[in-house]
């Protein structure tokens, strides 16, 4: 009976066994060449491993032979017992750098994050101006630097505590509060300047000005404070002297209600 005469289902199943025969003997085949390209891989190794172990072992032979020529053999003894003797310490060094490594590993985000945070607040500080005014500083110091001398500077320190009492006193709040007021009555007049006319005014309106008892009183103070200056022009305080803060007062002048 030849394959044409069989029946459907056995002609089928015929077919089916020989494709899976055709798939197996492909897959012995591509194992059969792997392993092939593997042995030749492993040939070509093993050549190059023994050409390197021969040049190796040549030159091996050769620096042995010129050790021997050049170096003693107590000396090769004495150098390998003093490698013995130092082992634990190079051992501890060792350990060391590897420490340190380690650290230099664990430390290099950190340095990298500080480095950032220190770029950025020094452009803020660029964008602000800080550096242009250090700049300004620097030039305001060299300026006083090349007009003082030695003796102007100590002369400074000698007057400092007179200059800090001064200070003291200007920054007190009465005091303050005077200067609040003078600089706003300034700047008042300052802007009734704009206004006021072209011509001076006559003795008679400087005359009924007077008559306001906030212009006399203003008066008023202006001579007791004329009068202290005055009266205290010839008397100079030591700088180390304490010097009396208690306020003096004065008689009013003739027609000022006390």
């Amino acid at each position: 009976m030849s394959i044409t005469e069989l029946p459907v289902d056995r002609l089928e199943a015929l077919e089916t066994k020989i494709d899976r025969l055709t798939e197996q003997m492909t897959v012995l085949a591509a194992e059969a060449e792997h392993r092939r390209r593997q042995r030749e891989s492993f040939e070509d190794l093993t050549g190059d491993l023994t050409r390197i172990s021969g040049d190796a072992m040549a030159m091996a032979t050769r620096e042995l032979e010129t050790l021997s020529q050049t170096a003693d053999l107590a000396d090769t003894l004495r150098l390998m017992r003093r490698l013995v003797e130092v082992a634990p310490t190079l051992e501890r060094m060792l350990v060391g750098l590897s420490t340190a490594s380690s650290f230099v590993d664990d430390a290099a985000p950190l340095g990298s994050d500080v480095m950032t945070v220190v770029t950025e607040r020094l452009d803020e500080l660029e964008r602000k101006g800080y550096f242009r005014f250090a700049g300004a500083a620097v030039g305001v110091a060299d300026r006083v630097v090349t007009n003082f001398d030695e003796s102007d500077v100590e002369q400074l320190g000698d007057n400092v505590v007179a200059m800090l009492e001064a200070l003291r006193e200007v920054t007190q709040p009465e005091m303050l509060a005077f200067l609040t007021r003078m600089v706003d009555a300034v700047q008042a007049e300052q802007l009734a300047v704009e206004s006021e006319p072209a011509d001076p005014p006559s003795l008679w309106a400087l005359l009924r000005q007077v008559r306001d008892p906030d212009v006399r009183r203003g008066m008023a103070r202006a001579l007791h404070t004329l009068r202290s200056v005055s009266a205290d022009t010839g008397t100079r305080v030591a700088p180390s002297a304490p010097v009396d803060r208690t306020p003096t007062t004065t008689p009013p002048l003739e027609g000022e209600n006390p």
